[in-house]
C-alpha cells in the first residue's frame, strides 16, 4: 500500500528503456503505456492519459490509506498508527546522477531521462503528501522519512541510502543477485530504523 498501490514500478519502466528490455522482463511493473517512448515520460505524465492515470492512482493511495487507519481505529481504538513515509530517491541535483557510485558501472537510476529525474522526485513528494494528508485526518502519526534522506538518494555514491535500479544486492537466489531496484540498502536501513524508532518513542511518551 502507498508506491506500490500508486505503481511506482510502472512510472519508473515507462521512463526507461532498460528496465522494459528482456534482459529485466523479471523486474516488477509494466510501463503505463509501452507505445510512449521512455524518453517523453515526462510529457507523457504531465498531459491527456498519462496525467489522467496518475491522477487517479493517487486517488486510490489516497482512499486506500484513509481507510487502512479507519479499519485500524475501529478494530484498536486504543491503537496509536504510525504510518512512515518513503526515503528520498532523487537529489535536488540530479547531476549526481550521471555518474555511477563507486564500484558500480550502471548509473543509479539507469537511462532514465535526465529531465525527468525531478518529475520523478515530485511524484515521490506527492505521494509523501497524499500520506500525510491521511494521517492527519486520521489523528495518527506520519515518519517523514524524505525530510531526512535528501543526503541519501540512490545518486550520493558511497553515502547512498537506496541501492541503484540496476545494481546488485545482497540477496542471491539460484546464484542470481537480485536488484536493488530503488529499495533501502544497509545504509538506508539504519536512518530508517533509527528514524520510525525515534517517533514510536515520541508517541509512546505522550
Amino acid at each position: 500500500m502507498g508506491g506500490n498501490t500508486l505503481g511506482f514500478t510502472r512510472i519508473l519502466k515507462q521512463c526507461s528503456d532498460k528496465l522494459r528490455s528482456p534482459e529485466h522482463a523479471l523486474l516488477p511493473g509494466e510501463p503505463v503505456d509501452p507505445d510512449e517512448p521512455a524518453a517523453t515520460c515526462r510529457e507523457f505524465f504531465e498531459s491527456g492519459d498519462g496525467k489522467q492515470w496518475l491522477d487517479d492512482q493517487f486517488e486510490r493511495v489516497g482512499r486506500d490509506l484513509e481507510e487502512m487507519l479507519e479499519r485500524i481505529r475501529y478494530f484498536s481504538p486504543d491503537a496509536q498508527p504510525v504510518l512512515v513515509g518513503y526515503p528520498r530517491l532523487v537529489p535536488e541535483d540530479t547531476t549526481k546522477c550521471l555518474t555511477p557510485a563507486p564500484g558500480q558501472t550502471e548509473l543509479p537510476l539507469a537511462d532514465i531521462p535526465q529531465d525527468a529525474l525531478p518529475f520523478l522526485d515530485q511524484i515521490q513528494k506527492r505521494l509523501d503528501d497524499t500520506a500525510k494528508k491521511a494521517v492527519a485526518d486520521a489523528g495518527a502519526d506520519f515518519v517523514d522519512l524524505y525530510a531526512h534522506t535528501g543526503s541519501n538518494t540512490a545518486c550520493d555514491g558511497v553515502n547512498r541510502g537506496i541501492g541503484g535500479l540496476l545494481e546488485n544486492s545482497q540477496i542471491d537466489i539460484g546464484g542470481q543477485k537480485l536488484l536493488w531496484y530503488a529499495h533501502p540498502n544497509e545504509r538506508g536501513r539504519d536512518i530508517q530504523s533509527e528514524r520510525v524508532a525515534d517517533k514510536v518513542e515520541q508517541v509512546l511518551n505522550r
